[in-house]
């Protein structure tokens, strides 16, 4: 695998001639959707096919795949236009396997919102073990909110991807008695009851596992909150579901290094099946633009995690996510606004804007004006994406998880396909 910065002057024709491959397939697997116009900086991963094959009448996927001892998963990987395609067409193209020798397998947890566009999950499912969809919320009443996601769950098990319900204990403790949080932590009826919401709810779903996160639990309801979490986690492991629990760290925890939101975190870790770690160092649309974070107090965080999560047991969280800010940046008042990477190169290409490389962060940037007003774009490209992957490897993670899978992210999923062979579960 190669990734290549577009450099002043070049063109799909020329990348692909001094590489070797077709202009169809770089232009294809890499999402470029203007190829008369490339945006310096931009980065495109190169792979070299090892086996190929052409279509011909009468194929199917299911044959080609038993013809050359492959799954079926492999070659939408491989291809990944083909997913959602009824048919093939003779005379095309498809690559069986490419030659990079993949390190091994991972596993890779996808967060998604249930408004997904069906074309993109298609696409992005060959490549996840699990989904995990956004979001359950509890009222005040102490019931679960709904959301549309019948479809893609069922969708998801058609490739073999293992959907987890994601449930928020947003503002799980007040001081407030009245509080929901607080009378199911202090009341046991209430928590039974609470709990078979949950197990109905994820049956009637078709779930096959849960994941939770909260936010900061105030020292004296720290006990009760493992206690409920001990009991939450034995009663769906007694039904054979998944139990995931994310830790959603922020910036000041990245910055100051004290992680106040994990002291109750690690116990909760020996109990569920898997922890998540998230790490916000991109930013959020409310707070300061913390993109310029140094990639080793990422590393250095997940380290520390590691010291009382093992590694089978931790998830690394890699933000898909860029942020668009106007400038100068006002503090409790400048917002900023969540794109693509494909939204950001778009810009980076329609201003005429080189894309720049941050290496203390691993994050590509640029700055453009319009209109007398001045913005700022931060977000990962391959190279940063490769970053993060290295990362889990030299960790000895098992899984990895996105954040999130709304756009497609071409680089993204061919960096993935080849370095790992992707697990699924069902």
């Amino acid at each position: 695998m190669i990734i290549h910065v577009v450099q002043p002057g070049e063109t799909v024709s020329s990348i692909a001639n001094f590489y070797g491959i077709s202009e169809e397939w770089l232009i294809r697997e890499n999402g470029i959707d203007t190829p008369g116009q490339l945006a310096v900086g931009d980065t495109y991963v190169i792979l070299f096919p090892e086996a190929v094959y052409t279509v011909m009448e009468g194929d199917t996927l299911k044959g080609i795949a038993d013809a050359f001892d492959v799954t079926v998963m492999d070659l939408l990987r491989n291809n990944t236009y083909l997913s959602g395609q009824e048919d093939l067409n003779p005379g095309d193209t498809i690559i069986i396997r490419y030659m990079n020798e993949k390190t091994g397998p991972i596993a890779v947890n996808g967060f998604a919102y249930p408004f997904i566009n069906l074309n993109i999950l298609r696409k992005t499912l060959p490549f996840l073990t699990y989904l995990t969809i956004y979001r359950y919320t509890i009222t005040q009443e102490g019931e679960l909110t709904d959301i549309n996601d019948t479809a893609i769950i069922q969708i998801a098990k058609e490739y073999g991807v293992v959907p987890i319900m994601l449930l928020d204990f947003e503002d799980m403790v007040s001081s407030d008695e009245n509080n929901f949080g607080h009378r199911l932590l202090t009341d046991e009826e209430i928590q039974n009851q609470f709990i078979e919401k949950i197990l109905r709810r994820i049956e009637s779903k078709g779930y096959m596992g849960l994941s939770f996160n909260s936010r900061y639990i105030y020292p004296e309801y720290r006990q009760l909150y493992m206690n409920f979490i001990n009991k939450l986690a034995l009663r769906l492991k007694k039904k054979g579901l998944l139990v995931f629990f994310i830790l959603d760290t922020n910036a000041f925890e990245l910055i100051s290094g004290i992680m106040y939101s994990t002291q109750k975190s690690f116990n909760i870790s020996t109990i569920v099946d898997s922890s998540i770690l998230l790490t916000y160092e991109m930013g959020m649309a409310v707070r300061f633009p913390v993109g310029a974070i140094d990639i080793h107090m990422v590393k250095e965080q997940v380290r520390n995690v590691l010291n009382l999560i093992p590694p089978e047991k931790m998830q690394l969280g890699i933000s898909t996510v860029s942020y668009l800010w106007e400038l100068p940046y006002k503090e409790c008042i400048t917002r900023g606004n969540a794109i693509s990477n494909t939204a950001a190169v778009q810009l980076a290409r329609s201003f005429a804007i080189p894309i720049q490389f941050d290496i203390m962060t691993e994050t590509a940037f640029f700055s453009y004006a319009e209109f007398g007003r001045e913005f700022f774009i931060r977000f990962k490209d391959a190279r940063g994406m490769d970053a993060y992957m290295r990362l889990a490897d030299q960790c000895g993670l098992s899984t990895i998880t996105i954040w999130n899978i709304m756009d497609f992210f071409h680089c993204l999923w061919l960096i993935l396909n080849s370095r790992y062979e992707i697990e699924k579960m069902i």
